[in-house]
């Protein structure tokens, strides 16, 4: 099914540049530019504006991007039916693991997977959310990890939740709030935050969906801005932080091991933080996905899923 124009076109649109579209597509920008001008001499109209600096779709070039989109989608569809019938025993795919959990994940169950599809290779890529959208929307990526808050939704993505868990506030065990604080396996009752504005904080990264959707919102709730020392992707390097008694931190409840240093406590606003996987509408998973993604949900229902706080 050779649809090699149709890829171009979007490569284009995708990139808004020829240079980086035909490194993608790995050839020279002066022959996708020789393709470009023969569709377009074909079809009597410009399908990009020029400039400079970035090629923009003009009227008619959206209306074939539409229809390119959907010839690409339909492709990928019955190649996907076509592997099914065929057992899926090869084929490549690119996953997006998010920090900590998507990677965690994939370390537990891939063994499995390669196990039962050995013919199937996966290649990973450590992002955060932000950036596997991008990459998810340009189709360098198959399926992505997400994180985020709970009914957050994801435009032009199908995304399939794995688990839930509750974001905890850490306090080091020496600070007075938390040296009277009982040991327990289970999150200590939420106090006041604002009893700690003047405490620094480590917190994770300010551009992760964990921060903006979660954390940011728990500050603003209480009032104050937190004085964030250290910001992060890795929790457990948040929570040693905190277990050595130089900063409080939040952090989602199933990357908490310090019970002895630090006190966790439930926070008021009762965050509840989401584990999932997603992937563009127009993308149809084959039975070793689905499989994949079977076996994911499996592992975060006993890792890292967790009750809400009991009123």
């Amino acid at each position: 099914m050779d649809l090699r124009v149709q890829e171009y076109v979007v490569a284009i649109q995708k990139y808004g540049n020829m240079t980086e579209a035909a490194e993608k597509l790995f050839i020279t920008p002066s022959a996708l530019n020789q393709q470009l001008l023969k569709l377009e001499k074909e079809l009597g109209m410009p399908l990009f504006t020029r400039s400079k600096r970035k090629m923009t779709p003009t009227a008619a070039g959206l209306a074939y991007l539409e229809g390119a989109h959907h010839m690409l989608a339909i492709r990928q569809e019955v190649y996907t039916k076509l592997q099914d019938m065929a057992e899926c025993v090869t084929g490549n795919y690119r996953i997006g693991l998010t920090y900590d959990h998507g990677t965690s994940v994939f370390a537990r169950i891939y063994s499995t997977f390669h196990r039962q599809y050995p013919g199937i290779q996966m290649r990973c890529f450590q992002m955060l959310v932000p950036e596997m959208l991008e990459q998810l929307e340009k189709n360098e990526l198959d399926i992505v990890f997400l994180l985020g808050g709970c009914g957050e939704t994801w435009p032009g993505l199908d995304t399939m939740p794995l688990s839930e868990e509750n974001l905890l506030l850490g306090v080091p065990r020496m600070h007075p709030l938390a040296k009277d604080a009982p040991f327990s396996d289970k999150p200590l009752p939420a106090f006041d935050l604002r009893l700690l504005k003047d405490e620094p904080f480590s917190l994770a990264l300010k551009k992760s969906t964990m921060r903006s959707q979660l954390v940011d919102p728990v500050f603003q709730h209480a009032g104050f801005e937190p004085d964030i020392m250290v910001e992060s992707s890795f929790n457990g390097f948040l929570e040693q932080l905190t277990s050595q008694g130089i900063c409080c931190t939040i952090i989602p409840e199933s990357q908490v091991s310090d019970r002895q240093n630090v006190a966790w406590f439930y926070l008021e606003d009762q965050p509840r933080f989401c584990f999932s996987v997603a992937k563009a509408h127009d993308y149809a998973l084959n039975n070793a996905l689905r499989y994949f993604v079977q076996l994911a949900r499996e592992d975060a229902k006993k890792h890292l899923d967790f009750p809400p706080p009991q009123s």
